[in-house]
């Protein structure tokens, strides 16, 4: 999985790496990390569902209006990018993979 192998690299705790990719929710993370990965999950799943007191939450916790739109465009442009390549069949770590080794695929 990239964003896991992405975060590993950022974390150097492979059990919290683990912890956090198996259950965030679980994961010895802080409440405002929790909140906003929360709100993320909520963004990829059902975004017509967001409200004005999703945001507020996340206000409470300090988040500005430049770090709630990184969120939604973060996961909003993931979500694209995992469709395009469902409807295409293109396996991304394959893909990936091949670009970090320099082969081009033919």
């Amino acid at each position: 999985m990239v964003h896991g192998d992405e975060l590993r690299e950022q974390l150097t705790d492979e059990a919290l790496v683990r912890d956090i990719v198996s259950d965030f929710r679980t994961a010895a993370i802080d409440e405002a990390t929790k909140a906003m990965l929360e709100f993320v999950v909520k963004v990829t799943e059902a975004s017509h569902s967001v409200t004005r007191s999703d945001i507020e939450h996340l206000r409470r916790f300090g988040f500005s209006d430049e770090a709630l739109f990184s969120m939604v465009e973060v996961a909003g442009f993931f979500g694209y990018a995992n469709r395009i390549a469902s409807a295409l069949g293109i396996e991304l770590d394959d893909f990936l993979e091949q670009r970090e080794n320099g082969e081009s695929e033919q």
